[in-house]
């Protein structure tokens, strides 16, 4: 997750901020190059121009440190497509559409996805990290949902259980992002040559099939 993201303005923070960003893209720009096998914690350091101990304050291995460079950014342009939504979408409906929004840069992040996916296959650690990274969108993506399933469940007052309604946002925001893995591992399989949209679009109407069906 864009941990250092939230950190504010000061000198120091910025400082935090361009160390961080340093050793993660040097991590992914390794990697890219010789494989995560090759790639030591000391020339991730050498090439971001940093020592092990700070290093070590950010990332607790480099494939940490990797997975950090392979999302960077992308969680927050989530979120910030769906603060922009109409407020009148349903929470997944609100969620599909941000997706479906920040899609416009797949060029950008084509070959994020393509060396994510190849790592994860190859590499136990990377994949570990990477299920945790997912968890951590989850659960950044559901607190920001909150508002959007109280609504629906006050409009749907007495019709629905507590417990229920607090898992909901979690619940949302766990499927759509299933749904757009999913549809990423197909979108890379079949060469990414265009927008993943169409692939994300197919993945959420595919959900809402399952959903109809079992109403």
């Amino acid at each position: 997750m864009d941990a250092i993201d939230a950190g504010g303005d000061s000198l120091r923070e910025r400082k935090k901020q361009h160390t961080y960003l340093a050793a993660a893209k040097a991590a992914v720009k390794l990697v890219s190059e010789r494989g995560i096998r090759a790639v030591r914690v000391d020339d991730i350091c050498e090439r971001a121009g940093i020592s092990r101990s700070t290093f070590f304050r950010y990332f607790d291995s480099k494939e940490s440190c990797l997975i950090a460079g392979l999302h960077h950014g992308r969680l927050k342009a989530v979120l910030a497509a769906l603060q922009a939504r109409p407020a009148a979408e349903d929470a997944f409906t609100a969620l599909c559409n941000a997706f479906l929004d920040i899609t416009a840069d797949w060029r950008d992040h084509r070959q994020m996805a393509r060396l994510e996916m190849r790592i994860r296959a190859e590499n136990p650690a990377v994949r570990a990290h990477s299920d945790a990274e997912y968890i951590a969108w989850e659960e950044a993506l559901a607190r920001a949902l909150e508002p959007r399933c109280a609504k629906a469940a006050g409009e749907a007052a007495g019709q629905v259980a507590d417990s229920v309604r607090l898992l909901g946002p979690r619940l949302v925001a766990g499927i759509v992002l299933c749904a757009v893995r999913l549809a990423t591992e197909q979108w890379v399989r079949q060469g990414a040559a265009c927008s993943p949209a169409e692939m994300y679009a197919q993945a959420f109407g595919a959900v809402r099939t399952v959903i109809a069906a079992g109403s």
